[in-house]
């Protein structure tokens, strides 16, 4: 049973009491939980018997929400400020209404709800968010501000190329507006967005990361 956490920050929020819910599971459950490398929750090793309540639990707190769309199921950020002393830009608390933002792109251009963008923030350039392995990373320079990053695939295997250097989030929403129009109209049969750029010629494609990622 997979738990989406968005940010993998497990808190009470108002009307969705996370950290509860997993200590109530915890109280019913018999196997382990497992963190996954995208910030969730696996309740793993469920019994048959338990399944239901469990469920039930996760559902009554938040923990299971059907409401939540693909694309926020597939973004996420590092911790950043205040926490990380390295951080120069917002990402863990930025990212949440940023999402909203890009589903209303997303809606504007007719996509389907179950289409997404592998999207990722991080708040300075070690990375922890992983934007260099989505198909719009975005890479903090100072508050308010970010490298835009294109070119990513969905299995995280190719290193996306800066598109844009040290651009506003006003900037960043323009130039994701007009990328996914883009996309949506003249995209292939099934082609997904980091493919998309690298074909029709918007970014380069990074083959050789020491080579190609600077050229």
């Amino acid at each position: 049973m997979a738990l989406f956490i968005e940010n993998g920050r497990l808190l009470d929020y108002p009307n969705k009491p996370l950290k509860t819910g997993v200590a109530e599971i915890a109280k019913v459950h018999g196997g382990d939980f497992r963190m996954t490398a995208n910030q969730n929750l696996i309740v793993a090793g469920v019994l048959a018997k338990d399944k239901a309540k469990i469920e039930k639990i996760a559902r009554d707190h938040g923990l299971m929400d059907d409401s939540v769309s693909e694309q926020r199921k597939n973004s996420m950020a590092c911790v950043s400020l205040p926490t990380c002393p390295l951080a120069m830009a917002e990402a863990e608390r930025f990212l949440p209404e940023f999402v909203t933002d890009v589903e209303a792109v997303l809606a504007k251009h007719g996509l389907a709800q179950d289409e997404n963008i592998i999207l990722r923030v991080t708040g300075c350039p070690n990375g922890c968010g992983r934007a260099m392995l989505a198909e719009i990373g975005l890479v903090g320079k100072a508050p308010g501000r970010y490298n835009l990053h294109l070119g990513g695939n969905r299995n995280g295997t190719r290193v996306p190329k800066m598109y844009r250097e040290n651009i506003t989030v006003a900037q960043i929403m323009a130039e994701i507006d007009s990328l996914v129009g883009r996309w949506a109209t003249e995209r292939q049969r099934n082609e997904d967005f980091g493919d998309f750029t690298i074909r029709s010629g918007i970014i380069d494609e990074v083959k050789i990361s020491m080579r190609d990622f600077y050229a």
